[in-house]
């Protein structure tokens, strides 16, 4: 890994580039490289320049959300919604989470069968009594928000099931996310994910709890990686803690960016500050990700770093 390709930073004051939005695609020794990774940072780069449209014409920070986590979870390539990892069992169970930085409101969603969206259902919990809910009451969501039963499993994924049942280890690890700011500064996030691959039916990913997704009024985290490491540091709030203590963004993830290396972490993570600083960082071989501004579009991408 190199130090320099694995850190990047910069700065867009909200009420000159009307806010920004940043993508990823996940990273693993798994994330897609070679032809395969040239077609993710492109599709990603899409969706980024879209919800940073989307944030031109007046859309909300959740909504740009929303609209970015949908498409990445319709979107077979990536392991989120369809075309998610599959648990040992040979299912796939997604969880999703949201969170709004101005309220600091977290919903998620944990292990959800028969559909594709579980970012649909995290969004609806943001202004529930109960915001983080698992089975079965994630088929009852799910029915409430009329999401039409589908199967997130590909042929693709069934192969990559066969091989890691060969191998006995989990061949995944591609979660998906995005992070917002609005011109105003506020701050949104949300992450996907269908898990690690092959592990145990049940396992909880770090993408529903604030170690994977994380919003205040001073940054906006959404994680990628191995979960159990990503819980073990309490990653995204950890960087928002830093911020929210007085350090820079660049300053709070560069400190987790040497703790992670120095712990041999597989990892990686997109920031935004309310400041309009924003950060993406990876410890992992590859990560895909994007970066626009609603009026000035893209400005960074993985595709730069190949």
């Amino acid at each position: 890994m190199l130090d320099k390709i694995a850190q990047c930073n910069g700065l867009f004051d909200p009420r000159v580039s009307g806010g920004s939005v940043l993508v990823h695609g996940g990273a693993g020794s798994q994330d897609p490289r070679g032809s395969a990774h040239t077609e993710a940072s492109k599709l990603i780069e899409g969706i980024a320049a879209r919800g940073a449209k989307a944030l031109d014409g007046g859309a909300s920070g959740l909504d740009v959300v929303k609209q970015c986590l949908f498409e990445l979870e319709s979107t077979p390539c990536f392991n989120a919604g369809l075309g998610a990892a599959l648990q040992s069992d040979g299912q796939a169970r997604l969880t999703a989470a949201v969170m709004s930085g101005p309220g600091q409101i977290f919903s998620g969603v944990m292990g959800l069968e028969g559909a594709i969206h579980p970012s649909v259902l995290a969004l609806m919990l943001q202004g529930k009594s109960t915001r983080v809910v698992c089975p079965p009451g994630t088929a009852e969501l799910a029915k409430t928000a009329g999401l039409p039963h589908q199967s997130p499993i590909t042929p693709e994924r069934l192969v990559r099931w066969e091989q890691a049942k060969k191998d006995q280890k989990p061949h995944d690890f591609d979660t998906v996310g995005c992070v917002v700011m609005t011109a105003s500064g506020d701050l949104f996030c949300g992450t996907s994910t269908g898990g690690r691959g092959f592990e145990s039916p049940g396992r909880v990913s770090d993408a529903a709890t604030v170690a994977g997704t994380y919003a205040s009024k001073y940054a906006a985290v959404s994680t990628t990686g191995i979960g159990e490491e990503i819980v073990d540091d309490g990653l995204a709030i950890r960087i928002e803690a830093r911020v929210r203590d007085g350090a820079t963004l660049e300053s709070s993830t560069g400190k987790c960016f040497d703790e992670a290396k120095s712990r041999q972490r597989g990892y990686g993570w997109i920031a935004l500050a309310s400041d309009g600083a924003w950060n993406i960082s990876w410890t992992t071989e590859a990560m895909t990700f994007a970066g626009a501004t609603a009026r000035s579009g893209l400005f960074i991408s993985s595709q730069s770093f190949r």
